[in-house]
């Protein structure tokens, strides 16, 4: 093949050139996210039940956990129990198909015996909201603005090509209101439940069946509904008695459950989810394309994009492309610097865009989308798409000095040093095939950046063996200009001085593998120091506050309290501007509301993100008000808002509430933990309607009817609709008079005998405080615990909990966490495995490779060398091992590998031919050392511009750099010296051990 491509370059060029087409082409036709698609398998069920909150957790929460459990791959089962409504969400391990996971929900359930209907949908985690558009009246006329929302504005937008879901916080519903006077039912002896019934008599259309012939068919319908309020008004409740002599009847707003405010005047935000699978960015533009045509439509509503979930994404993208460019042009000129020829600078340059545009090809055609860790892996394995080059070129080089023709030269030079270029790229991805063992969140962060470096290896090894020569055979240059001639006596000075300390660590060997021992050993020492993170805090420009009322207000008065941190919000410097939402969660819990932050682009701030975050959370205060200042969730539906999320199991309540406070307690007493606080809903005001049964029995009261009464005198019970061409409106019943507690001496009971009773003659009234909900997790009552970080990795909080763990939890009550500790466990784990897979599969290689069982463990001495550094650089600079880091690692531990093997690769060969390896390893040392360093200094200045940007991504990307930079400088300065010392202790027991299995060749 080798001879056929240098024989043949119009058709090796035509290859390549192909390749980078399909590459280029990838590039702009593949999906683009800003992480790799963390599509988490989530099913909700939904119930809506009239019923208190113990009823829905004990006979419809506990039956449905039950029910599902038993559904195959299920990770874990959240559920939240409400008065009248129950939530469960079933997540599911990652691969499972979603359609099938629904199917067997939806089985299950159906088995179960349920007085209400749930309802179970797919929730697609990669479904997260695009946009967010803020819309506001320019009228005062609400009423046409909601109907204006509902019927065309968010149906304009559904119908958009890629957008899925459009939610609405802060829309309000225009129906009709029969507003029924206390006073006059008693007047006319009627109560709310005889006006309900009746009106549903008279307001209804009904199949009525059909007339049939040997013709035709004709079916009938009976139309006794109202058509308009003042036909509502004209039904008879009693003789002469009609609804309009009880009631007030009007179009209007139910009940304002949720709001939404932006520059201090209200109005509805919509949140666009695009389709599951769809490309998000393309997505965006298609509503960005239609959202001019869409505002010219309304001229009485005000548009507002208050979120672009594109604009984080290409922030991130460009700053990594730009680093990306910034290396390459660093690794040219380390490469010229080396080389000292212009030829060989430029065909060496080549095989980096290459490699780099060909890559996306594949990475494309395994289904990977195009991401942020997509284009860092490709960054940090720059160094290796020229190292592979360099180490040809310069094989070829020294061939076309001795031979006369420069094609058998190329093919020479490509040939000798072809082993060598194999062994380092199966060696490579050796490293990263144990990745796709990994199936889990943090295993999508690893197979994408590990995937995408092997497609980059593989591109790489085609590139060096194939087109590197080919061209060389024809453009490479190898005169000597005045650079070569004023720079090769320092390069000759550094070999002989290498020489020269590399023969003194020969002679000592025994006490300089001791010194590297101890060396190392000190290193790993600093690793527990340096701490565990899961992902860190970026500066996004954006973050979250989210506000719980410890006491039980209303929607209004929340909103009020909220509006006043909103305004001290804005005050911060930093603050482009913020909106606020209150009830904005699926079960419009008024006590809870949110404020997001949008801050100034970086350039525009003196300070970071994370410093912005901490000046917000001294600034905010609020009395009786939970406060949390966070990021942006990562994932959307993976439940990981909180850094430190710890969840107390039990049966009882009580335990648990007592076990929360001790662990608040324990969290508060570490410092730089922040926001601290568990999910315990505040207690709600409860008017406890107490019946006196005895008095009940005696007087003939049907306490369902009674029930019932109360229920549509206050509950706004649905009693039916008007259809109107366009829209149809609800209508609810309800008392008008509904503002405190004396109404209820009001309401007459009618008994068994049709005579009528006060209620407050057979009960009493209790104001007393109950549970406004409960929280459950894989079938236990659980209150999670949470809390924020500042400049505390969570492997101290984790370890600061488990050593209190006997304090806080009793003799009741278990735990776990969940969130990014959980998933930091998952990393580790994962690590652990892959590692342990990588080092077993690079023995096996280079075993097979080299036909020994012992230098294949000389070569890997090299990776434990770059944990070391790597170890340190963290601890200088403050960074702890995080997702990124460890992925990081895992490709340091691939790269390191190739140093040995180029210096040992030679040394072998001359010892098989009979040399002493003393002076076999003095001469592979000096005729490698100039590519091990040349292609070291590369992959270093390569990953310069990630470690030391202060850009977008810089606290994910920089410690990512600074472990491989710090890796590598370790790692090299040892190999050259170490290596050698250690290769020469152990030729013996090599060279003994080959003895009995290698025999001549047949």
């Amino acid at each position: 093949m080798l001879k056929i491509a240098i024989n043949r370059p119009i058709t090796t060029l035509m290859c390549f050139i192909s390749m980078l087409l399909f590459g280029w082409i990838s590039i702009f036709t593949m999906p683009v996210n800003l992480y790799p698609s963390v599509d988490i398998p989530l099913i909700k069920i939904t119930t809506y039940a009239n019923a208190d909150l113990e009823y829905v957790e004990s006979q419809i929460t506990k039956k449905l956990e039950n029910a599902v459990s038993s559904v195959s791959q299920i990770e874990r089962i959240n559920s939240k129990s409400f008065n009248n409504l129950s939530i469960i969400v079933v997540q599911f391990k990652l691969g499972k198909d979603l359609e099938v996971a629904a199917n067997d929900i939806r089985e299950k359930i159906s088995k179960v015996k349920l007085e209400f209907s749930p309802s179970v949908e797919k929730v697609s985690s990669d479904a997260g909201s695009i946009l967010n558009i803020f819309l506001q009246n320019k009228t005062n006329n609400i009423s046409t603005f909601m109907q204006e929302v509902d019927d065309d504005i968010i149906p304009d937008f559904q119908r958009i090509d890629g957008v899925g879901e459009v939610k609405s916080i802060g829309f309000l519903k225009n129906d009709i209101k029969i507003e029924l006077d206390i006073d006059l039912l008693n007047k006319y002896h009627l109560d709310a439940l005889d006006v309900s019934k009746l009106i549903k008599m008279q307001n209804f259309k009904s199949y009525l069946g059909e007339f049939t012939n040997n013709k035709q068919e004709i079916t009938l319908k009976g139309y006794f509904d109202a058509n308009t309020i003042s036909e509502l008004e004209q039904i008879r409740l009693a003789p002469g008695v009609f609804l309009k002599d009880v009631a007030q009847i009007s179009e209007s707003i139910i009940k304002k459950d949720s709001s939404a405010v932006f520059n201090s005047k209200e109005g509805v935000l919509l949140e666009i989810k695009k389709v599951q699978n769809y490309d998000t960015l393309k997505a965006i533009k298609n509503v960005e394309n239609k959202l001019n045509s869409i505002n010219n439509k309304y001229k009485d509503v005000e548009f507002n994009v208050v979120y672009n979930k594109a604009n984080n994404i290409t922030k991130h993208i460009k700053q990594v492309v730009f680093d990306m460019i910034l290396g390459v042009i660093l690794i040219v000129i380390i490469v010229f610097l080396f080389l000292k020829n212009i030829s060989a600078t430029i065909i060496a340059s080549i095989a980096i865009p290459t490699s780099i545009i060909s890559s996306f090809f594949l990475i494309d055609l395994f289904g990977y989308d195009l991401n942020r860790l997509t284009l860092i892996a490709l960054t940090l394995a720059i160094g290796i798409f020229v190292d592979d080059a360099i180490v040809v070129i310069e094989n070829i080089s020294k061939k076309i000095h001795s031979e006369k023709n420069p094609l058998l030269a190329s093919y020479a030079g490509a040939k000798e040093i072809m082993f060598s270029v194999f062994s380092i790229s199966i060696v490579l991805l050796c490293v990263f095939i144990p990745i796709s063992y990994m199936n889990s969140i943090p295993g999508l962060f690893f197979n994408t950046l590990g995937m995408s470096v092997a497609f980059g290896v593989i591109i790489s090894f085609l590139v060096c063996i194939f087109l590197i020569p080919t061209i060389s055979a024809r453009f490479l240059n190898t005169n000597e200009s005045t650079f070569y001639k004023n720079t090769e006596p320092f390069f000759e000075k550094l070999e002989d001085s290498y020489v020269k300390i590399l023969d003194f660590v020969l002679r000592k060997k025994a006490i300089s593998i001791v010194f590297v021992l101890i060396l190392c050993f000190g290193g790993f020492l600093l690793a527990p120091k340096v701490g565990l993170d899961f992902l860190p805090m970026e500066d996004d420009n954006e973050v979250q506050v989210l506000l719980e009322s410890q006491k039980d207000l209303s929607l209004n008065h929340m909103q009020e309290r909220s509006l006043k941190v909103l305004e001290e919000i804005k005050k911060n410097e930093n603050v482009e501007f913020a909106y606020l939402l209150v009830g904005y969660d699926d079960a419009k819990d008024r006590k809870k509301a949110k404020i997001y932050v949008k801050l100034k682009k970086l350039e525009d701030r003196k300070i970071r993100q994370n410093a912005v975050v901490k000046e917000l959370r001294q600034t905010i205060k609020a009395q009786d008000m939970k406060i949390k200042v966070l990021e942006l969730p990562k994932f959307e539906g993976a439940g990981v808002d909180e850094p430190v999320q710890f969840v107390l199991l039990g049966d009882d309540i009580k335990d648990l509430k007592e076990a929360s406070l001790r662990a608040q307690k324990v969290l508060k007493e570490l410092n730089g933990v922040v926001d601290v606080g568990d999910d315990v809903d505040a207690l709600m005001d409860v008017l406890a309607i107490n019946i006196n049964k005895e008095k009940a029995r005696k007087l003939n009261v049907n306490l369902v009817s009674l029930a019932q009464v109360l229920q549509s005198s206050f509950a706004n019970v649905k009693v039916g609709s008007i259809d109107a061409s366009k829209n149809s409106q609800d209508i609810y019943l309800s008392l008008s008079e509904k503002t405190n507690a004396q109404v209820l001496e009001k309401i007459n009971i009618k008994t068994l005998d049709n005579s009528f009773i006060t209620l407050d003659s057979i009960a009493d009234f209790t104001l007393i405080k109950d549970n406004s909900s409960i929280n459950r997790l894989d079938r236990q009552k659980s209150i999670k615990v949470t809390s924020g970080v500042d400049r505390l990795s969570l492997d101290a909080v984790k370890k600061h909990l488990e050593s209190n763990i006997d304090y806080i939890l009793g003799d009741k009550v278990s735990y776990t966490f969940t969130g990014f500790i959980d998933l930091l466990k998952q990393t580790i784990i994962g690590f652990g495995v892959v590692l342990a897979l990588a080092f077993l599969l690079i023995y096996l290689v280079l075993a097979a490779l080299y036909e020994s069982l012992i230098v294949p463990l000389v070569i890997m001495l090299t990776m434990p060398l770059a944990f070391a550094g790597a170890c340190v650089g963290l601890y200088l600079t403050s960074h702890p091992f995080s997702l990124f880091v460890l992925i990081a690692l895992i490709l340091l531990f691939g790269m390191v590998s190739k140093n040995a093997i180029l210096l040992i690769d030679v040394a072998n060969k001359l010892c098989d031919e009979g040399m002493p390896y003393e002076q076999a390893l003095k001469i592979a040392g000096k005729s490698r050392i100039r590519a091990i360093l040349m292609t070291t200094i590369a992959m270093i200045f390569a990953m310069l511009p990630l470690a030391l940007s202060k850009g977008s991504g810089y606290e994910g990307n920089s410690p990512m750099a600074i472990a491989i930079i710090s890796g590598l400088i370790s790692s090299t300065i040892l190999t050259l010296f170490i290596i050698p010392a250690i290769y020469g202790a152990v030729y013996k027991i090599d060279r003994a051990l080959k003895r009995i299995y290698k025999r001549e060749l047949i």
